[in-house]
């Protein structure tokens, strides 16, 4: 995450750390910056370098945290948000810059390419509605199997057998319906857990990819 995500509020009077967000506030109350080389789908911009004509407005901008010359803010409501960072690219880039009139993306000619895309094109129908309804992120699929990803793993960490679980998440009258050594809800329910442990140690990260299909 972004040191632009540590506030005052989340000092630590315990051993000289500071939170990294404040922990008195809720998960949907704040918002949270990675670093662009985790996340593509941060928009990072920089003055244009070209001239530009009705530069989109960022309303945003005006209440961009900033720290060490970086500014970090976004756009749009909800789960249709951007998520912008204007980096110092410069030694005139500090705190007391004045805010370009007109701002240009960094887009790396890299694998995530389709990922910063995605973004730009987010951000795009962000600043402009008429262009159409920003997609989700994570689709209502996706967030079905994260859930049941999760559950699953909680209670095998927490001692359930793997049929139990099952039951808990498909119902007892489809898990007693086949045998279970040969049973597909088996076999399902094995991925959750498989999976669910590999997001928790690191994989989450794979939702920041949204061109890339969990495992």
């Amino acid at each position: 995450m972004s040191a632009a995500t540590r506030t005052k509020a989340g000092r630590s009077t315990v051993g000289g750390c500071d939170f990294a967000i404040d922990p008195a506030l809720e998960a949907i109350e704040t918002d949270v910056f990675w670093q662009p080389e985790l996340d593509p789908g941060l928009v990072v911009v920089a003055p244009s370098p070209l001239p530009t004509e009705r530069p989109l407005p960022l309303d945003g901008a005006a209440k961009a945290r900033v720290e060490d010359g970086e500014r970090w803010w976004v756009e749009g409501q909800a789960r249709y948000q951007a998520r912008l960072a204007l980096l110092p690219f410069s030694v005139d880039a500090g705190p007391a810059a004045p805010q370009p009139t007109a701002l240009a993306a960094i887009v790396p000619l890299d694998a995530n390419l389709p990922a910063r895309l995605a973004a730009l094109s987010r951000l795009w129908r962000t600043l402009a509605p008429s262009a159409g309804v920003p997609h989700d992120l994570v689709s209502p699929q996706r967030r079905a199997r994260l859930k049941a990803m999760l559950r699953a793993l909680d209670a095998r960490d927490d001692g359930a057998a793997y049929r139990d679980i099952a039951a808990a998440l498909y119902g007892p009258g489809r898990v007693a319906a086949e045998p279970w050594k040969t049973s597909s809800l088996r076999d399902a329910t094995l991925r959750l857990v498989r999976d669910g442990r590999a997001m928790v140690a690191g994989g989450y990260r794979t939702l920041l990819r949204p061109n890339r299909a969990l495992a």
